[in-house]
């Protein structure tokens, strides 16, 4: 641990004053902005398209614990207060009352079962719609929206924060691969209890678009939003359509090696039905969700054109 202490301290001051370093000649959004005006940019963050998953996972469960009831168990209730069996319409027996206490101890060991696993279900589920990172270039902070059992609120100073663009790595390249923007925030500079890291962006294309994505955001925050294109704003409505798009960005990286060949096309037809699995899942996943809410404070201090 003291090890990783010393190295996030040497990393920090490495790194310190890179905001104002140029890393790419071409800044993109990248298909990570949500909005975009001259005070405040708001960016999407990494793992979007991996939920569904979880809802995916416990869905034997939740069609349990939630029509479990209505299909057996609500009618199986006539033995109890009427001692008739509901489908004949006969005199119970004992093994019908043995028959109903089973199916009822089932029903509760599923209840107990997703009791237990809702903190699972919480990270997908009936929580917010999404993490947003807003970039405040007036007050010259970033503000981050997130659940508590993600690391919840945070305010942090721009300068503070180091990406995982490298400006002296001069080797960039447009070959395709999965990548991640990282944003740290090590505790040597933001005086916080601990470290801090944000997975920031749509799934990125190449380390090209890596360092483009940090240079869009670096550009606007240090010469504003005229010296950047304007961004092709995403929207943060679940449209089912978008969540086709999930399962495909897992795949889209493979398709460009080798665009409509064999291989590929019978890849994508053996993969289709489990990729549309994951996007109806994405997306009801997406329903049970709310709207990104900013609390009241953190709404009038992120959207300030002045420090507040």
């Amino acid at each position: 641990m003291k090890q990783f202490e010393k190295a996030t301290e040497k990393y920090g001051k490495q790194y310190r004053g890179m905001q104002e370093e140029k890393v790419s000649d071409a800044p993109s959004d990248a298909r990570s902005i949500y909005k975009m005006n001259d005070t405040y940019m708001d960016v999407r963050t990494f793992f979007d398209e991996w939920r569904g998953g979880v809802t995916l996972g416990l869905s034997p469960l939740l069609l349990g614990v939630f029509g479990f009831p209505f299909s057996f168990l609500i009618p199986l209730l006539d033995v109890f207060f009427y001692g008739v069996w509901p489908t004949t319409g006969e005199s119970a027996e004992l093994l019908d009352y043995l028959a109903a206490v089973f199916m009822w101890g089932i029903w509760f060991v599923m209840l107990a079962a997703f009791i237990y696993l809702f903190w699972i279900f919480r990270m997908e589920c009936l929580v917010q719609r999404h993490i947003v990172v807003r970039f405040n270039r007036k007050t010259r902070k970033i503000y981050i929206n997130r659940p508590n059992f993600a690391g919840g609120n945070q305010v942090y100073d721009w300068d503070d924060v180091v990406a995982s663009a490298d400006p002296d790595d001069q080797v960039v390249t447009k070959k395709r691969k999965r990548e991640i923007l990282m944003l740290f925030f090590f505790k040597q500079r933001t005086g916080a209890e601990h470290h801090d890291v944000v997975f920031l962006g749509a799934p990125l294309r190449s380390d090209h678009e890596l360092y483009a994505l940090w240079e869009y955001i670096r550009r606007y925050m240090e010469e504003g939003p005229e010296s950047i294109p304007k961004p092709k704003c995403i929207p943060s409505f679940p449209w089912p359509w978008r969540s086709l798009l999930a399962p495909w960005s897992f795949l889209e990286n493979k398709w460009a090696a080798a665009p409509w060949s064999p291989r590929m096309i019978a890849l994508v037809l053996i993969a289709s039905p489990v990729m549309l699995l994951h996007a109806v899942a994405h997306w009801c996943s997406l329903l049970l969700c709310w709207p990104v809410y900013w609390p009241r404070q953190l709404r009038r201090e992120s959207t300030a054109s002045e420090p507040v």
